[in-house]
């Protein structure tokens, strides 16, 4: 299998790395989630480099990216830590519409793309998984309540799950609907989640009975990308370690002169390649179907995980005191790994998936 990326792969890469990195450092993330989790400038330019238009068929005006694109872009988004609702831009909610009213899902798409709409996917409910949706719908009406919503305040409408006619169905809902009420909170990393209350909502059918199949979907494409996504942050923190153990003195001489912590990184570099090939194997895999994605996907997520805690807490420990101080990176690195690792199934549910479904696929 040929891992090379092609020239346009490489140049959205680079284009993407070059943006983030020229409006998106450290003191101007912390400035987004002072003010809310959004940029509307980086939202625009992001839309403007074509990150949004990826994930939708050419037919709906997008531009018809694969799971490797989406890779990319995820990778990018860990590395700069950005808080935005990207996921659901470029992973979640494409997944979501196949099967809409064409009409319907070309001007959504149109509008996701340009960065005009975000829409976040309602899913979740308070009460533990049922086998169908708590929140129903009836009469074009919605009711029901949504939690762990990510980024839920910041959307313009969400897709939401509901029971039907005895089934699962997925509907459009406007956040500006009277019958909508938004609570949100902030998370450990910075981001922002919310609990969503409809009470009678207006709402539109999406689905064409397949809803299950497609929420599975668009499980998987949220999974691989943000296994692709802590490979970006495990990434930046090892680089931010080493960094500072080449310029941090202790006795006279940079303290990475010491061959106890240079064998730390060491393990951290080990890491951090096994879960670039397991986000790599979590990308191809996830257009696949059935028990052959989800074990794939859980295998990936158990590497993730583990790597995830490898280089977070080492990456702090080598910082000592000050890795845990928000004036430095590193400790928000170590956030977000740590909530990557319990977002989409913590390490016992994946290695419990994995045991079921037989292990990985040959």
């Amino acid at each position: 299998m040929n891992f090379e990326l092609s020239d346009e792969q490489r140049m959205l890469k680079d284009s993407l790395s070059r943006f983030l990195s020229d409006r998106y450092d450290f003191k101007a993330r912390e400035r987004v989630i002072r003010e809310g989790g959004l940029d509307g400038a980086v939202w625009r330019g992001l839309g403007e480099l074509g990150v949004f238009a990826l994930p939708f068929p050419e037919e709906d005006g997008g531009l018809g990216g694969g799971p490797v694109e989406m890779m990319i872009v995820a990778e990018e988004m860990g590395r700069a830590l950005v808080v935005e609702p990207w996921l659901a831009a470029i992973a979640e909610i494409a997944p979501l519409l196949v099967s809409a009213d064409p009409a319907i899902r070309a001007d959504l798409a149109a509008r996701m793309a340009d960065g005009s709409l975000r829409i976040a996917f309602a899913h979740r409910e308070p009460q533990a998984e049922a086998e169908r949706p708590a929140t129903t719908f009836a009469d074009g009406k919605l009711s029901g309540t949504k939690a762990r919503v990510i980024h839920g305040a910041m959307a313009d409408a969400f897709i939401v799950s509901a029971s039907v006619d005895g089934g699962t169905g997925l509907f459009l809902v406007e956040t500006a609907d009277p019958g909508v009420t938004i609570r949100s909170q902030p998370t450990q990393d910075g981001r922002r989640m919310a609990e969503i209350h409809f009470d009678g909502a207006a709402a539109r059918r999406l689905d064409q009975g397949d809803a299950e199949t497609l929420i599975a979907n668009a499980a998987a494409a949220a999974l691989a990308a943000t296994c692709a996504e802590a490979v970006g942050a495990m990434d930046a923190a090892l680089w931010l370690t080493t960094d500072y153990l080449k310029t941090r003195e202790q006795f006279g001489r940079p303290i990475g002169t010491f061959q106890g912590l240079q064998h730390q990184a060491a393990d951290m570099f080990v890491a951090l390649e096994q879960a670039r090939s397991m986000a790599m194997y979590a990308a191809v895999m996830s257009e696949r179907t059935g028990a052959e994605r989800d074990a794939a996907l859980s295998a990936a997520k158990v590497q993730i995980n583990r790597s995830a805690k490898r280089i977070g807490q080492t990456a702090v420990q080598l910082h000592g005191g000050v890795g845990v101080t928000m004036e430095y990176a590193i400790g928000h690195y170590f956030k977000r790994l740590t909530m990557i690792e319990l977002t989409h199934g913590d390490l016992d549910h994946h290695m419990d998936r994995l045991a079921r479904l037989g292990g990985v696929p040959a």
